[in-house]
């Protein structure tokens, strides 16, 4: 307590009273025992008695779940899921957090008023991962399938019509990714594929050295290609095809073979092959344009 924060990234944890989880509804008190205990022993960890073990095991059953969460079970359904679909995208624990956070905020402020309470967790999610960044590169599509494969009906255009809808409160308006936040993400997937080593290591590569060579490649790429050209297309998979086309720069530099191929590549990102070879064919077609009206450029000088 007292103590500086070091970064100026969001934290939950400051909005939380001592001891409370902000993730979980928690109730009026404590568990008895630890959560699952059937066997309880006194302060100073002695066995209980037959009939006083009986007592508490009796306390605990009537301490259910329903009674402690009263009148707020939506809300404890909507941070279970949250918890799940947490899991399933496998974010950081201060983004789930912070979600919570979100989530109870606006519900502090729109007091009597109808609402979905899930839909309203999946917006709180998709502003929380916008505000964490680089640090959690989630898409909205996955946002919506990983609520959906959790049995919630959420599609990606009623999460961006009920974050229209609260910008008023949560000072929030969607904006699209670029393809630059997904470098990190689209790197790692395909550095830690096995067929990826397999080949890297068969053509002379160490990991680290193809890793970085790979990210600074990719960035190359899409730092050439200005935004009006991109013409519109998923950040995400803008990225997984700029990094094939970087693949084959960094091959051509180091003069070895390229490691990816475009089904590697797709089963690596989980990006389609179609979608792969149909933006790779614009990211070569404007690099090659930009390419020669440079040497048009420095001919002419």
């Amino acid at each position: 307590m007292g103590e500086e924060r070091d970064s100026v990234g969001p934290d939950a944890g400051m909005f939380v009273s001592l001891g409370n989880r902000v993730h979980v509804v928690d109730g009026m008190g404590s568990y008895i025992g630890f959560r699952k205990d059937r066997y309880f022993r006194d302060a100073r960890g002695r066995a209980l008695e037959g009939q006083e073990q009986r007592k508490f095991r009796r306390l605990k059953r009537v301490y259910s779940t329903r009674i402690r969460i009263g009148k707020e079970e939506p809300q404890y359904r909507a941070l279970r899921t949250l918890n799940r679909v947490s899991k399933l995208l496998m974010i950081a624990d201060q983004v789930r957090d912070r979600t919570a956070y979100l989530y109870k905020r606006i519900l502090s402020e729109i007091p009597g008023r109808s609402t979905n309470n899930i839909l309203l967790m999946a917006v709180c999610l998709l502003i929380a991962v916008r505000e964490y960044g680089n640090d959690a590169p989630i898409t909205l599509e996955e946002i919506a399938d990983v609520f959906a494969r959790c049995g919630h009906r959420v599609s990606i255009r009623a999460i961006v019509r009920e974050t229209l809808r609260l910008r008023s409160i949560t000072g929030y308006v969607p904006s699209v990714r670029r393809p630059e936040d997904y470098v990190s993400r689209v790197v790692s997937a395909i550095v830690n594929h096995d067929e990826v080593v397999r080949r890297a290591t068969a053509r002379g590569w160490k990991m680290k050295e193809y890793e970085n060579s790979l990210r600074s490649a990719l960035i190359r790429v899409i730092e050439n290609i200005p935004v009006l050209k991109r013409g519109g297309r998923n950040p995400f998979i803008f990225a997984a095809s700029a990094a094939y086309a970087a693949d084959r720069i960094i091959a051509a530099e180091y003069k070895r073979r390229a490691v990816l191929t475009q089904k590697i590549t797709s089963m690596a990102t989980n990006v389609a092959e179609y979608s792969i070879r149909d933006h790779f064919g614009v990211i070569k077609s404007i690099l090659r344009e930009m390419s020669s009206t440079d040497q048009k450029v420095a001919s002419s000088k």
